[in-house]
């Protein structure tokens, strides 16, 4: 049995997370065990389940440029400490240069640069991550990503044609299949019987732009006063998207959900999944919300491979609010046959059942063992 070292912010419910667990209930782990480094303090919600599988949890220095040499005493110990650890898989983006030096010189042959994304964000940690995205081509002997455009963004259009192969954010289609008694049920608990309700998924952060996901429905309750939407995740932006609800008097149609371990339950209550966000890799939720034959609206700043279904579009950031609003509307008066999401999403290549034995796969013959 080989060990896979993953490097991660920590194991909460975010897009990353969500896929990496997916791959993890799927493998032979008698075969691969997965294990994570985690470079913040804070708990995640994955970690129990991470241990009842079989997997460690190894708390990092963090990555502040000053905990660098640090970092790598921490790696080389990590290494040395099991030698069943024979790959290191490092999904955070330009950060990830951290471990990727560190696997390197603690000896592993076999460093994965995995690639989530199509933007890195403007804040104070900017011209350091700019310079880790230069040396990641370097530092990593695998460059993986969740598709190609993010694969361009992070290692290089050269090196991508080259070297990258694209990871697909897989699911079990089945879990997310539509129901129509769970859509009752759930639609009933929660007093949304006779609502149309529009449904997002996603951490509130500056990449979902929750803000303007806002905007949108204010101006779409103009067209269907009796809508509601559906929030779920947490995060830093909670606080400000529920004071906007109120300056824009549209808070008693707004169901905030928070961190739900149900999400495919959710999918069933909704009508139409709406995400606006303003850049993405290739969101794992916009995959679930077409495995659940839902209709979806992703803004185009989301890669057009995540359009999978008949009944997926893109609008423009630049629409108008009014513009979206009528877009929404369009695809909800759209027939839709739900029940086929699953199987579409099937065929299209993003059942974990298939994807999970290949990643296993090439796990094993990354590091000699097939």
């Amino acid at each position: 049995m080989i060990r896979v070292l993953h490097s991660v912010s920590n194991m909460d419910r975010g897009g990353i997370e969500t896929m990496l667990m997916n791959y993890y209930r799927h493998i032979d782990r008698d075969k691969v065990q997965f294990d994570f480094i985690v470079n913040k303090k804070k708990p995640g919600d994955y970690d129990d389940e991470i241990r009842r599988l079989g997997g460690h949890i190894y708390q990092s220095p963090g990555l502040d440029p000053l905990h660098y040499p640090a970092y790598l005493r921490f790696m080389q110990q990590t290494v040395a400490a099991d030698p069943r650890i024979r790959i290191l898989h490092a999904h955070n983006e330009a950060m990830g240069l951290y471990a990727l030096k560190g696997a390197e010189k603690a000896g592993l042959p076999v460093r994965i640069a995995h690639a989530h994304n199509i933007w890195i964000v403007r804040d104070y940690k900017w011209p350091l991550k700019i310079f880790c995205k230069r040396l990641l081509p370097g530092a990593a002997t695998h460059l993986w990503a969740c598709g190609r455009d993010a694969g361009i963004y992070y290692f290089g259009k050269a090196d991508w044609e080259r070297r990258g192969q694209i990871i697909p954010n897989a699911i079990e289609p089945e879990t997310f299949r539509f129901d129509s008694a769970v859509r009752a049920e759930m639609r009933a608990r929660y007093g949304l019987e006779d609502r149309v309700v529009l449904g997002h998924v996603g951490r509130f952060d500056v990449r979902k732009n929750h803000e303007r996901l806002l905007e949108i429905f204010a101006a779409f309750l103009q067209l269907e006063p009796r809508a509601m939407l559906v929030l779920i995740g947490t995060g830093r932006l909670e606080q400000a998207v529920r004071a906007q609800a109120q300056t824009l008097g549209i808070t008693d149609h707004i169901l905030f959900a928070g961190l739900q371990s149900n999400v495919a339950d959710w999918y069933q209550l909704m009508d139409l999944f709406v995400m606006p966000s303003r850049f993405e890799g290739l969101p794992v939720v916009g995959i679930e919300a077409q495995a659940a034959g839902l209709g979806c609206v992703f803004s185009d700043a989301v890669p057009e491979e995540v359009l999978l279904s008949p009944h997926a579009i893109q609008i423009p950031l630049s629409a108008s609010n009014a513009d979206w609003a009528a877009g929404l509307q369009r695809m909800l008066q759209q027939p839709c046959d739900r029940s086929a999401g699953a199987e579409l999403i099937r065929q299209a290549g993003y059942d974990i059942n298939i994807a999970a034995a290949r990643l296993q796969q090439q796990y094993l013959q990354l590091s000699g063992e097939t």
